[in-house]
């Protein structure tokens, strides 16, 4: 676990706490440039959440979580769910930004988390080797 933990610190993420849930945050800029120079920036947060309550969780999200000035989307993966299904909410129609939750199982594929499911699937790969 404690190298899943240091591959992580190499994509950037740090330990991340809240609603009794618990795991690892990150945030990426995207800037818009041109010759002039930058024209816009905003920000994505992702959230790699290891211990969760699964719906309870979701719910919590859904109802608590708030948008950020300059964050556009909020990208939660909880892991080790019974099955994968994404939960999306949108603030202000899309103008304050968007939250995607989605409860991973082992194994399957959504195309908007693949590089956070990348990233997961190492944990596995590590407790395999540690064993």
């Amino acid at each position: 676990m404690k190298e899943w933990e240091d591959f992580l610190k190499d994509y950037g993420f740090v330990p991340w706490s809240a609603g009794g849930m618990q795991g690892w945050y990150r945030q990426t800029a995207f800037v818009k440039d041109c010759l002039a120079g930058e024209i816009a920036r905003y920000y994505a947060d992702d959230y790699i959440v290891i211990r969760h309550e699964g719906d309870r969780s979701v719910n919590w999200l859904r109802e608590h979580w708030q948008s950020r000035e300059d964050v556009m989307t909020h990208r939660f993966l909880l892991l080790d769910c019974h099955e994968t299904r994404l939960t999306k909410k949108v603030f202000w129609l899309g103008i304050r930004g968007w939250l995607e939750i989605l409860q991973y199982k082992e194994g399957d594929a959504e195309k908007r988390f693949d590089d956070l499911i990348y990233l997961a699937q190492q944990r596995r790969c590590g407790r395999v080797i540690l064993q």
